[in-house]
């Protein structure tokens, strides 16, 4: 609803400047390209690199109704469009997995019906060879009853029981050869189940390897990461992960939301080291000094949040697993009664979740 409402005030803003300011071509692109990704299968299917592209349409709208002709307009309008393509595509490439999915069960579904009908042209050829053998016993019975019969009768007889046992013959013939070729597929199936249970094995034994060298990596890249943020901002641990804390005065002016230049340096240099723990749920908190109202000091903390979010997931860090939090003024780390204090409270901080340990059996 937020989003709807956002976009909502850009195209009325759009609007009325649009006597004075002429769109960008790259605008334009971006919101076409987003309309296109969202009524395709990215809505359903992928539905974080929608999130992802709708984030970077929305900044990019802001920068227009603060620059509507900057390079920096164009070069964001540019980077949405792109996401919102991205979407689009991994929408399709899910759908054509589904698709993929669909005929393999399919397939099974047929291998499943010809085992059961050469089950069942067994017992149909079992049955015909049990009536075969009655009739031949029936008769059997009926020339012992006629034995004075004529000699065109006794040949007729004869010439019934002969046809009668070559009757049989191909039966039993019929029910040896469908007997084999349930014993093939029966051996065929087992050796494949065989063969499935070897790949699964060996694959189990690859995920093992693969996830002990992921550790490894993980950790690896979880101390360079925070030897890193520790020459940049300050570092601490405590129960929630590692906390990363950037000064407010570095990063907004006094009541502002939009990053200073020099802000954007340093997040830069953040970004590039959160880069290397993209794994990990991180969380943005804004926190405000005790000057104003509880609510304005609430809304202020949630807009640096969400300024901060923003700009981390430009950089490149996966937008699902940023959360942004407004905090106002209700976690002090320092005195509000002097400026020193004051200016310690107006702060950003970076949690970087502690990532949950799991075992492989």
């Amino acid at each position: 609803m937020k989003t709807k409402q956002l976009l909502m005030i850009v195209t009325v803003a759009v609007l009325i400047a649009g006597c004075a300011t002429v769109t960008p071509k790259e605008l334009v692109d971006a919101r076409s390209a987003y309309r296109i990704a969202s009524s395709g299968p990215a809505a359903q299917l992928a539905p974080a690199e929608l999130y992802k592209a709708k984030e970077a349409l929305n900044v990019a709208e802001q920068s227009y109704l603060k620059e509507p002709d900057s390079t920096k307009t164009k070069d964001l309008a540019y980077v949405a469009q792109r996401k919102s393509e991205l979407a689009g595509a991994v929408g399709a490439i899910a759908v054509d997995q589904s698709r993929k999915e669909n005929a393999e069960a399919a397939f099974q579904r047929e291998q499943t019906e010809i085992v059961r009908q050469g089950k069942q042209d067994v017992i149909d050829a079992e049955q015909r060879t049990a009536e075969a053998r009655a009739e031949i016993e029936k008769q059997a019975a009926l020339k012992a009853a006629k034995e004075k019969s004529d000699a065109e009768y006794q040949w007729k007889q004869a010439e019934i029981a002969r046809q009668n046992k070559q009757d049989l013959r191909d039966s039993e013939q019929r029910t040896a050869e469908a007997r084999a070729q349930l014993e093939r597929q029966q051996a065929e199936t087992a050796d494949k189940a065989k063969q499935d249970l070897i790949d699964s094995e060996r694959r189990n034994a690859e995920a093992a390897e693969k996830a002990k060298q992921d550790l490894m990596d993980s950790e690896r890249r979880n101390a360079e990461a925070r030897a890193e943020l520790a020459r940049i901002a300050a570092v601490r641990e405590d129960e929630r992960g590692l906390v990363v804390t950037l000064s407010g005065g570095v990063l907004f002016r006094s009541a502002e939301s939009i990053l200073m230049p020099a802000a954007q340096v340093k997040l830069d240099q953040v970004a590039k080291a959160l880069l290397g723990v993209r794994e990990r749920n991180i969380i943005v908190e804004g926190h405000t000094d005790s000057q104003g109202s509880d609510s304005y000091n609430q809304g202020l903390s949630q807009r640096r949040a969400d300024t901060v979010h923003d700009y981390l997931v430009y950089r490149g860090y996966p937008g699902g697993r940023i959360q942004s939090r407004g905090m106002g003024e209700g976690s002090p780390i320092a005195n509000n009664m002097s400026p020193e204090g004051r200016a310690n409270n107006r702060r950003v901080e970076i949690i970087i979740e502690r990532q949950m340990q799991t075992s492989n059996r």
